[in-house]
């Protein structure tokens, strides 16, 4: 399709004047408010809470522990987590009683007053200390949780386990190899950074209807969970719209929804619970920190021969927060993914510890494998003598080449992309004195449609028609591409296309916002719409549902990153000048938003990179506010170039390949390895402080 420019976003004007109305922002009749008492202890026996004070407090309504709202358990996929803590608490942050008021300032004074008494238990802080031989078991079984996919047998505090691939050929591909990098590297805990923090209202009906408004990005499958924890039929719960002040990865769990339904009941009123910015960063689900050891072989003519990737992830108190079948990363599980590799063995590991629950952020997994796996095809290259650049183009997947799964895509443009990449690269200007290096890295991530739905309706005001969609608005422009795409395909003029989210009573499902799926998802629903719309003989509406994709086109898209940095020998700060970011593309349904999602990319890459590290230490997050754990602001950042590699086949009538998970993902290797090409140092570890550049230049204490 021909890209459709200077088409404005449905959310743009009523988000920039104020006119937007989040979850923070409703108000029910009879409405109260929630505050949660947390515990202050990494690991601990509840042995004794009293409320007394908080109960005669003013304005509340009532405090609830355990012990008034049963012992249900929620998750994505394995059900491991409490509502309020049952007997112990297992995190810092960990919720332990709730507070209703009717006010949120009354709710909260009154939670400093509930008193509750503790016996520490051992901390286990990492999960190295996990699954270590004799450490204390942060469950006593946690393979009979509802969902478990490890066994008793699987070792010590893991919450999963995945092994891909031939570990004895790989083995025996790498004790053969002529060159091989063996190293370790460690990303941190980090948060998702949207801007909106969790919140949630429920609603109770006297008939026992539940409602819920909370802005979460997979209502159908929010549904779902509620059921299984509450003991409810699906049919009796409803998730009503609203619209999500940014997501990243970290608005797909329950959250707050099992509190405050549970709340509802006790009470006969609504409840709500918007959490402040500093539970946010500390309690919620933020990216696991992980360690990874690659080892990495090749020819002497730089052809790769073996991988073998070993993963071990803090996952946190809970693995309710993940909710891929193997409650693992699929981005760890597809390391290496880029490249022709005859012999590849993955094994990752999550494991339980005493430290707030991890979950998704953009790319799950991937920004972590990939750091890891680029900056060793970096060291590669210099054990070989060969230029990096070259080692990839030597290696990279083309046209009819198995991936390390064996998945052969439709096209594969890996090269081309990196081409493009150096292609733009231009010297920028380096301070006096200081280091210049510039280093690349490469990612490719696949494109599949999902389940979704779509009802379309004669619009009884403009003459047009209604598009009744089951997915929120997340902030990416996903309801805009609806419109893009019915207007297009109906012949309309986009002032006749309405699109308008419905509560999940509405249509039959949804997988929810991620995987970068969704526009390839709602074009492929689109398309079908419209076919049936044309076709219909009558006013009736058309209502399309999609199943999880079978049969559509193995598509992948390519993302070749080069940063240049200039680094000061004095101190260690590392100043990137520039981003460049080659990126595969198909046809483009809304250019500015299209290159929002790349920009917006590399500046996630970049804090990744540089800057964002919750700090957990001792089970404690360090970094439990805004001015302590720092995310990159516009004046942070370098300049981003970004070139489009056009002519792509993508899937759909709309033909379109996944953008929303591909800048975002290689930006920190390349960042490293400009760190290393400029310093000769190398750096496993990010953040890649200035302290940390320092040291490893050798630099005096």
């Amino acid at each position: 399709m021909t890209a459709t420019r200077g088409a404005a976003r449905l959310d743009a004007r009523d988000k920039a004047t104020g006119a937007t109305r989040y979850v923070a922002d409703l108000s029910l009749p009879g409405q109260l408010h929630v505050a949660v008492v947390r515990s202050p202890l990494p690991h601990a026996e509840i042995e004794a809470v009293d409320v007394s004070s908080a109960l005669a407090a003013p304005g509340v309504v009532g405090v609830f522990t355990a012990d008034d709202i049963g012992a249900p358990l929620f998750g994505r996929r394995v059900r491991d987590a409490p509502v309020l803590a049952v007997g112990k608490v297992r995190y810092v942050g960990e919720p332990v009683a709730a507070v209703v008021a009717d006010t949120r300032r009354h709710a909260e004074r009154a939670a400093t007053l509930v008193d509750v008494a503790y016996r520490e238990l051992p901390v286990v802080a990492s999960a190295a200390e996990a699954t270590a031989p004799e450490a204390p078991m942060v469950h006593d079984a946690p393979w009979d949780y509802p969902g478990a996919v490890v066994g008793p047998g699987d070792g010590p505090n893991l919450q999963s386990v995945v092994r891909r691939g031939d570990e004895d050929l790989t083995a025996e591909a790498l004790r053969s190899a002529p060159v091989v990098v063996d190293a370790l590297y460690t990303t941190p805990a980090g948060h998702q950074g949207y801007l909106e923090p969790q919140g949630c209202v429920a609603r109770v009906g006297s008939d026992g209807l539940v409602e819920v408004w909370i802005n979460n990005k997979s209502p159908y499958r929010l549904v779902g969970q509620l059921a299984a924890s509450l003991g409810l039929e699906p049919d009796r719960i409803v998730v009503h719209p609203v619209p999500i002040g940014g997501d990243f990865g970290g608005k797909g769990s329950p959250m707050a929804a099992p509190l405050c339904v549970a709340l509802s009941r006790l009470t006969g009123r609504p409840c709500r619970l918007v959490l402040r910015y500093s539970e946010d960063l500390t309690s919620t689900n933020p990216r696991h920190p992980t360690t990874m050891r690659v080892r990495l072989g090749a020819d002497r003519d730089g052809h790769l021969l073996a991988l073998r990737f070993d993963s071990l992830a803090d996952g946190g108190a809970y693995a309710a927060f993940k909710p891929i079948a193997s409650v693992n990363l699929h981005g760890v599980l597809e390391a290496g993914s880029p490249y022709r590799i005859p012999h590849r063995y993955i094994e990752s590991r999550i494991a339980y510890t005493t430290t707030v629950p991890k979950g998704h952020a953009r790319a799950p997994g991937a920004p972590q494998a990939t750091f890891a796996v680029e900056s060793a095809m970096d060291e590669l290259a210099g054990r070989l003598g060969i230029d990096p650049v070259e080692l990839r183009r030597r290696n990279v997947l083309g046209d009819g080449d198995p991936n390390p799964d064996g998945i052969v895509w439709i096209e594969a443009r890996g090269r081309e992309v990196l081409d493009a990449a150096v292609a733009a690269l231009t010297p920028r200007p380096v301070p006096l004195g200081w280091q210049h290096g510039w280093g690349i890295s490469l990612y490719d991530r696949a494109t599949a449609p999902g389940q979704t739905s779509l009802r379309l309706l004669d619009d009884p005001d403009g003459g047009g028609v209604v598009a009744e969609v089951p997915i929120p608005e997340t902030g990416t422009g996903n309801h805009t591409v609806v419109r893009e795409g019915l207007a297009r395909l109906l012949g309309l003029g986009r002032d006749r296309v309405r699109v308008v989210h419905v509560p999940t009573s509405d249509l039959p499902g949804d997988a929810g916002v991620g995987g970068s799926r969704v526009t390839a998802s709602l074009s492929e629903a689109v398309e079908r719409a419209a076919a049936a719309w044309a076709a219909r003989t009558g006013s009736e509406p058309v209502v399309v549902s999609l199943g999880e994709a079978g049969g559509a086109e193995r598509v992948t898209s390519f993302s070749a990153q080069i940063a240049q940095v200039a680094v000061d020998p004095e101190t260690g700060q590392v100043r990137v000048l520039e981003i460049v970011s080659a990126v595969d593309v198909a046809d483009i349904v809304n250019p500015a938003a299209h290159r929002m999602q790349i920009d917006g990319g590399a500046a996630m890459g970049f804090g990744f990179a540089l800057l964002e590290d919750l700090k957990i230490e001792g089970g404690q997050v360090g970094a439990g506010n805004l001015g302590d754990f720092r995310m990159p602001t516009a004046h942070d950042l370098p300049a981003l170039t970004t070139v489009l590699v056009t002519g792509g086949r993508g899937v759909g009538a709309l033909n379109v390949k996944q953008i929303g998970e591909l800048t975002n993902v290689p930006t920190a290797a390349a960042i490293a390895n400009a760190v290393a090409a400029a310093t000769g140092a190398r750096i496993r570890s990010i953040p890649l402080t200035a302290e940390a550049v320092l040291s490893a230049m050798g630099a005096p204490e």
